[in-house]
């Protein structure tokens, strides 16, 4: 009869950690990947863990019984993910020999959330808990706490649950205080109440960006978005641009429908203006598109780009001849103007059936010119 004794690492610190990924097999294997880990953080519960059962290992292999050790990792993203790379592992391990039963160790409660998994592959034989024990005399709450703040599992489970809660109360009493300000018209403030909503909002920050890591995050993005900046300049700009003209359309098409009424009348004509700056923004990124394509990266071929401004045409021509129509139904435009509007609509529809028609037949001539060299 044979015995595997499997330890099981399920936040994967022996990955992050010394970036040792399971599954680990055999004594000396798991030997040296306990000391590095322990050597790395020797606060690490995971090292002692498997130290333990090398010990368990050791005491089985005295009373003379066939045993083998492994050790299997999960995922930083405990739960659906690291429980199925658990699996994974602990399939690889059982096919490479024949086990009885298994005995599993770990470090405490959390790894037996995988006790299902393992029970529908194998006959768990018991489970061992590894406990560390701690100098009564060194023990304080400070350290703890402290403690506990760098330790991201319990960062993500307490922090940002009370951050979200204290910053929800700062934030009702900064609503509330700027509420009563603008009714009674008076600017004082309580200094009490100013303190709490201050230390709250400040507080339920701080535990919010602590537990979910938003200063990495936030640094992370800034190089990228500096790295993608300097790499593709014309990109950035063009999408600056773009950006800015969707703003001014807003802006102008607002100043403009305000004077109307009522307040369909008001929707359906900021539609027709606002329009015609989404195709301006369109036009723009594709325009920069083309010069970087043509100028910069020397592909002469921008046929799809063309193709993409005079179909995009083509809509707006039809939603704007669409629009007006609908406003000439309900009454809130003269028929001689509709006229106009039909014209549009008829040359935005014979524009995109000419714009679709185009690129398919350059579509084909180019795959029948492939084809001719042979290339498929």
């Amino acid at each position: 009869m044979k015995t595997l004794i499997l330890n099981i690492d399920r936040d994967n610190d022996f990955g992050i950690k010394v970036g040792i990924t399971g599954p680990v097999i055999g004594y000396t294997q798991c030997y040296n990947t306990a000391s590095k880990l322990i050597a790395s953080d020797p606060e690490d519960s995971d090292s002692n863990a498997l130290f333990g059962a090398l010990k368990h290992y050791n005491e089985l292999k005295k009373k003379n019984e066939n045993v083998e050790i492994a050790l299997i990792t999960g995922d930083d993203n405990v739960g659906e993910k690291s429980d199925e790379k658990l699996s994974l592992q602990l399939d690889e391990i059982l096919s490479m020999d024949h086990y009885d039963n298994l005995i599993l160790i770990s470090d405490g409660a959390e790894d037996d959330y995988i006790t299902p998994i393992i029970a529908s592959r194998i006959k768990i034989r018991y489970i061992k808990h590894i406990l560390v024990r701690h100098n009564e005399n060194i023990e304080s709450m400070y350290y703890y706490i402290v403690k506990a703040f760098q330790d991201k599992k319990i960062a993500r489970k307490f922090t940002i649950p009370v951050g979200l809660l204290l910053l929800s109360y700062g934030m009702s009493l900064l609503i509330f205080t700027v509420y009563s300000i603008v009714i009674s018209r008076s600017y004082a403030i309580i200094p009490s109440s100013g303190a709490i909503m201050l230390v709250t909002i400040v507080i339920g920050t701080y535990f919010i960006g602590k537990g979910s890591d938003i200063k990495n995050k936030t640094v992370t993005l800034l190089v990228g978005l500096k790295e993608y900046s300097q790499e593709t300049k014309i990109s950035l700009l063009s999408y600056v641009v773009s950006f800015f003209i969707i703003v001014i359309g807003i802006t102008y098409t607002y100043e403009i429908t305000i004077k109307t009424s009522p307040i369909l009348n008001k929707i359906l004509v900021f539609l027709t203006i606002f329009v015609w700056f989404v195709y301006a923004s369109y036009l723009s990124k594709a325009l920069f598109d083309a010069f970087e394509e043509f100028f910069i990266f020397k592909n002469h071929s921008i046929s799809k780009i063309w193709y993409g401004i005079s179909f995009s045409l083509a809509l707006i021509l039809i939603s704007y001849g669409m629009i007006n129509y609908i406003r000439f139904i309900i009454g809130f435009i003269p028929f001689s103007a509709v006229f106009i509007y039909s014209i549009l609509l008829i040359a935005g529809i014979i524009m995109a059936l000419l714009s679709a028609v185009l690129h398919k037949y350059r579509s084909t001539l180019k795959s029948k010119g492939k084809n001719l060299f042979g290339v498929k």
